[in-house]
């Protein structure tokens, strides 16, 4: 399977390019703060998806589009140290020569330095995010979640029509009846993910062949979480 980008600019038209962007370390919030502040916008009598309409979420999404924040940050902390300055300068100047305006943790270490800038860090955890069909290595200790459908993932994440449609409606949201994408939404795994690259894939041309989806370049993304301490190492389907 090759690193595979699929840009899609008019409705259901996929062309797959290939995926040049590194793997990469995202620093995104944890789940439950973020439903939390978005529940009072959903007023609702029925459940769409993942949205329960009460104070705990019925299931939680761990992929790429969970509010990650840059080295432009108004969240970053003042009193930093020589070793997080350095890091926050050198993400900057990586920042202003790369023109696609993507930017890459690649070392654990760093992503950890740079969410210890901010000034929620606790409310802050890391993921790893590598393009399906990649061979680039991943962290031994982090155990596989599934798979997302996102723009190419940045240190802050991406947008991901998997959070979009079926957990955190923000931009073009879910359809309007909550009907749409419901054997999708069965699919998905306790982390919000799809656990088979190809019910991503299948989720990813349904979507895109509504003339009301958001347009642009998608890759499926294999994402990974620290493991907790006595678990195995998930591998993905």
């Amino acid at each position: 399977m090759q690193k595979t980008l699929y840009a899609c600019y008019e409705t259901g038209r996929i062309v797959e390019q290939s995926y040049r962007y590194p793997a990469t370390f995202c620093v995104l919030r944890k789940y439950e703060p973020i439903y939390a502040e978005n529940l009072p916008r959903f007023s609702c009598p029925k459940q769409i998806y993942a949205l329960p309409f009460k104070e705990k979420p019925f299931k939680v999404y761990l992929g790429t589009d969970r509010e990650g924040e840059d080295e432009y940050s108004r969240g970053i902390r003042s009193d930093l140290t020589d070793g997080e300055r350095a890091l926050l300068k050198r993400m900057r100047r990586m920042r202003e020569q790369d023109g696609e305006f993507y930017l890459f943790l690649s070392s654990e270490a760093d992503a950890e330095l740079f969410r210890g800038m901010l000034e929620a860090a606790e409310e802050y955890e890391l993921i790893h995010a590598r393009c399906a069909g990649s061979d680039e290595p991943y962290p031994e200790d982090y155990e596989f979640l599934g798979y997302d459908v996102s723009y190419p993932v940045d240190c802050g994440g991406a947008f991901s029509i998997i959070c979009d449609c079926m957990f955190i409606c923000r931009w073009h949201g879910c359809d309007d009846e909550g009907t749409l994408f419901q054997e999708d939404f069965d699919k998905l795994n306790e982390n919000g993910l799809f656990s088979s690259f190809d019910d991503a894939y299948a989720y990813m041309v349904k979507y895109l062949n509504e003339d009301w989806s958001e347009r642009g370049d998608y890759s499926i993304f294999e994402i990974r979480g620290k493991a907790a301490k006595g678990s195995s190492n998930k591998t993905e389907e």
